[in-house]
């Protein structure tokens, strides 16, 4: 079954060129970026978060997302002027993809920027679905939350319940998996490039899913935990990578028909899945190292998720209005363990936020649990900064603050 790179870049394995080439006959174009250009969304969208803490991913450091309180009223009445200084911030970084940003009930901005496959004359949208990263970890924190809920798991099990023979299977639980403080070592490297980790780079393939995930649980459950431990944080792409399984062993289907299933169809997230294909949007500027990380299996419930904003704000919607799970599991999730680390993403008071870099592609959602503050971008070109473009959205706003 054709699986996440299959389609866009498994040209990839030979690591020759930074072009990446699909499975499917069709090659996407050159990963040089080409000059991006202004479209507006003409669909409606329907809507139904400092400094990190030490430890922190580059792909998930939040940003103090709740730390200004905004003049709704004020921001009302200057909306045109708030949207063209957004136009202008996205011209002065440079921006392509898809962003949208909410502010109380009357400022939406949304635009897109670039292409989503040059060659074949798309643009991007915000329907267009890209490669989301670390934003995957929200969405199999909340699958687990939801089987606790069902009682299927208890997120007080240790790991010795589900992985015969873990080196570590009788010290750390699932708790401890959501909220990053179990110290198993990350099968990621993050240092530099976004790359597996060093042991494991050589010895992956990128069309062999079963292989890829084989060769990756045996490392990450065979490794002595670090000295990270007993509450404390570090992020680890490993912890979310075994909870994967663990979703796909109580609920006896595999982790991706499990997502599908009961998450992303009951929050009508239809373009949200783990397998790209022809409409899924090209890497600008991809880099033939850190593009190993979309080789089948590797990025898994950990980084493997493809969707859209027009999804991410579905997910919001269902997520904080009980579609998905409980009022108490959502505050649960959202519970600053300490670290500034809930469960899937980071907390900064009221909001929620996650980042996601993978290869060229890049994402980031923020948002407060009473959705008056939302943002959501995604990107498919190297140079384009999503967390950026939040935080300069953000301290522009900063003049319309209490």
């Amino acid at each position: 079954m054709l699986r996440s790179i299959k389609t866009a870049l498994c040209g990839l394995l030979a690591l020759l060129t930074a072009t990446a080439a699909g499975c499917t006959g069709t090659a996407p174009d050159a990963t040089t970026a080409p000059a991006a250009t202004t479209t507006a969304a003409t669909e409606p969208v329907t809507l139904p978060v400092t400094t990190a803490p030490a430890g922190a991913s580059t792909d998930s450091a939040f940003e103090g997302d709740s730390a200004v309180s905004y003049n709704e009223l004020e921001i009302k009445k200057n909306i045109n002027e708030i949207e063209s200084a957004f136009d202008e911030l996205l011209d002065t970084h440079h921006f392509a993809g898809s962003v949208y940003a909410k502010v109380g009930n009357d400022f939406e901005y949304i635009k897109t920027r670039g292409f989503a496959n040059q060659g074949a004359h798309l643009d991007n949208s915000i329907y267009r679905s890209s490669y989301g990263g670390s934003l995957t970890k929200l969405f199999t924190a909340t699958a687990v939350m939801k089987l606790a809920e069902e009682k299927k798991l208890s997120l007080n099990d240790t790991l010795d319940k589900y992985f015969a023979g873990c080196t570590y299977g009788k010290e750390v639980t699932i708790r401890q998996l959501l909220t990053m403080t179990s110290g198993i070592p990350n099968y990621v490297s993050r240092k530099s490039e976004m790359t597996p980790n060093a042991h494991l780079k050589g010895t992956l393939s990128g069309d062999d899913y079963e292989k890829n995930k084989a060769t990756i649980l045996s490392w990450i459950l065979s490794q002595p935990l670090g000295k990270v431990k007993d509450g404390n944080f570090e992020f680890s792409d490993s912890n979310y990578y075994l909870l994967g399984e663990i979703i796909g062993s109580v609920s006896q289907m595999p982790y991706e028909t499990y997502m599908s299933e009961h998450i992303f169809k009951p929050a009508l997230m239809n373009k949200t899945g783990f397998e790209a294909d022809d409409a899924t949007t090209r890497p600008y500027d991809s880099t033939p190292e850190a593009a190993t990380l979309l080789y089948e299996g590797v990025g898994y419930s950990a980084l493997g998720v493809i969707t859209n904003v027009s999804d991410l704000l579905k997910f919001i919607e269902a997520f904080t209005g009980g579609t998905l799970i409980s009022e108490t599991s959502v505050r649960e999730m959202m519970t600053d363990n300490g670290t500034g680390y809930g469960c899937g993403a980071f907390v900064s008071g009221d909001c929620f936020s996650c980042i996601g870099e993978i290869d060229a592609y890049s994402a980031k959602l923020s948002f407060s649990t009473d959705k008056r503050k939302i943002f959501a971008a995604m990107s498919n070109y190297k140079d384009t900064d999503t967390n950026l473009i939040h935080r300069v959205f953000r301290n522009y706003l900063v003049k319309y603050s209490h």
